[in-house]
């Protein structure tokens, strides 16, 4: 009986010691909230990146829309001879509230955020032969675009920004006319700076 209660023993510790083995060291643990492990966008890397970083921001004014278009360029200053230069967008929902959400757009990716905002803005119930449609586009930066039917008001689009504490925008095809005119002039604008 002592024997077996030994062995039993000995095999549960082997057997744990093996499993506790398996687990990660705490340097691999992931963070416990909503926001990414690594850096999506350029922009969002060299925010977070230590050392001397020189921010340039222009706030596009050209309409008073549902949503704040700043272009950016950041520079990162901490080698001398290679001197890092990184620009996009940022984009706010609900600016100068305390709920405001804002996602980063790089340079990159202007042109294909540009071209979606032109086909979802033409769906229509022709998309599909389903009675209802959505027709949605994702940025890198978690700035998301839906345009859908609304049951009784015909078509409906709807712009959010974050990852988990999302901002949502409720806006119509008019107002997405006015955002895509925004970021066509910060696009400009970066260009201009080259």
């Amino acid at each position: 009986m002592f024997l077996r209660t030994v062995l039993f023993s000995t095999l549960v510790l082997v057997c744990g010691g093996q499993a506790m083995a398996q687990r990660p060291g705490p340097e691999f643990w992931r963070k416990v909230s909503c926001e990414p492990f690594e850096p999506r966008t350029k922009l969002e890397a060299l925010e977070d990146s230590p050392g001397l970083i020189i921010k340039g921001f222009t706030r596009i004014t050209t309409v008073e829309g549902p949503a704040r278009i700043d272009a950016i360029e950041m520079r990162d200053l901490r080698t001398s001879n290679n001197i890092r230069i990184v620009k996009g967008l940022v984009v706010t929902l609900r600016a100068g509230t305390p709920d405001a959400k804002w996602a980063f757009v790089d340079y990159d990716e202007i042109d294909y955020l540009l071209n979606a905002i032109d086909v979802v803005g033409r769906v229509d119930e022709t998309a599909t032969k389903m009675p209802g449609f959505e027709a949605r586009y994702r940025t890198l930066g978690d700035l998301e675009i839906s345009v859908f039917r609304q049951t009784r008001s015909g078509i409906a689009v709807i712009m959010r920004a974050g990852i988990c504490d999302q901002a949502t925008q409720s806006m119509s095809l008019d107002d997405l006319g006015k955002i895509k005119a925004m970021i066509q002039e910060a696009k400009a604008r970066l260009d201009e700076i080259r």
